[in-house]
């Protein structure tokens, strides 16, 4: 792990948590045993994810964006199939409007109660 690029990931997220923050839309889908959480950034917004306790896969179905990981950088164009294995965290920046869905095993049904399975407590 790039513990640099882990740190100035969050020192990234403590700068953009004191600017006007971004309207993003979260649709959520259910179907049997799979929860897929679908997140609309418009085109010049930057965001930092949450941090994952899970390995899930992701796709970007629509847009241009940029990812860091603690692992580097990447220049994603749709259709893309990434991977999000525990302990990682991003900061995103969608040139275009982009379409990031996460996929996640669960029965459970209510996103909150989801959010708890899958991501680590931040401070």
């Amino acid at each position: 792990m790039n513990l640099a690029l882990q740190d100035g990931i969050f020192k990234a997220q403590d700068l953009m948590l004191q600017m006007p923050q971004a309207e993003t839309v979260v649709t959520d889908h259910f179907a049997d045993g799979l929860y897929a959480r679908e997140l609309f950034i418009p085109a010049g917004v930057c965001l930092v994810g949450a941090l994952h306790k899970t390995n899930h896969i992701f796709t970007v179905s629509q847009g241009e964006c940029y990812a860091v990981t603690h692992e580097g950088k990447e220049h994603i164009v749709a259709p893309y199939t990434g991977q999000t294995r525990p302990g990682m965290k991003r900061v995103i920046y969608a040139v275009t409007d982009t379409v990031w869905t996460t996929y996640h095993p669960t029965d459970e049904t209510n996103p909150e109660k989801i959010a708890e399975q899958i991501l680590e407590t931040e401070q």
